[in-house]
């Protein structure tokens, strides 16, 4: 199967990965402690619209202290659209933003985890989650398999921290990334995409080489908090993290 991109498309990814960026500054820049989880994703609402957002490629998920962990399973994310407006943000607590606007076709996954304070431990883990997030998509190359990463990933993050890897159901430690097409106009189509594709998820596995456009989102837990952040690689003879940062 071709997993290859052209310089175009390669581009359009990363200018759709920026966006997600500045729309997810906008929204960690109007939000304040005492605000609900519900207040957040009002806000969030509000930077789509003020954007021009019309498509996700995956529902926006945001998540409030506890709530942070609501990607843990099914039964969490599902139980907590019932409970958000109980999650309240407190001084040096953390949100965790997860966003994925469609961009002139290219979908712009996204993810970052903010502390509203001062929390040094916190602060230490969220710092951690980006770190290694680019560890492992600097890892990857066409030479291995994604099990193969998937347990470079396990082992890196036993060896290197006391903080717990969790596996969303199906995305796991993370998945491939497809173009939405100009016709297609469903709201929020990235889950229908990778079903429908062949060993989309970087899971233990998944033994097909590492070829493609992937998504790298270890995601961690520490004392009922989670955090997780975002790599877009491309692994193709060389690999090539696409990223402006």
């Amino acid at each position: 199967m071709d997993f290859e991109c052209s310089d175009k498309d390669l581009d359009g990814y990363l200018e759709a990965r920026s966006f997600a960026k500045v729309l997810s500054g906008e929204i960690v820049s109007k939000i304040e402690v005492g605000m609900s989880e519900k207040d957040i994703e009002g806000i969030a609402s509000e930077v789509f619209r003020d954007y021009n957002v019309r498509q996700h490629w995956h529902m926006p998920i945001i998540g409030v202290g506890e709530g942070s962990t609501k990607l843990s399973s099914i039964y969490t994310l599902t139980s907590s659209f019932l409970t958000k407006h109980k999650r309240i943000l407190q001084e040096d607590d953390l949100v965790l933003i997860d966003i994925a606007p469609v961009y002139m076709t290219y979908p712009g996954d996204y993810t970052t985890t903010h502390v509203f304070g001062n929390n040094p431990e916190l602060g230490a883990f969220v710092a951690y989650a980006r770190d290694v997030s680019r560890k492992i998509a600097e890892y990857a190359s066409n030479e291995m398999t994604v099990a193969d990463v998937f347990r470079y990933a396990q082992e890196l993050i036993r060896t290197t921290s006391n903080y717990t890897l969790l596996y969303p159901p199906l995305i796991s430690l993370g998945h491939r990334l497809s173009r939405v097409h100009p016709l297609e106009k469903i709201p929020e189509p990235g889950l229908s995409y990778l079903i429908l594709k062949e060993f989309p998820f970087i899971n233990s596995s998944n033994l097909i080489p590492m070829d493609g456009l992937w998504v790298i989102e270890p995601y961690l837990m520490h004392n009922k908090r989670a955090a997780k952040f975002e790599e877009l690689v491309f692994v193709s003879r060389e690999s090539v993290i696409l990223d402006k940062d």
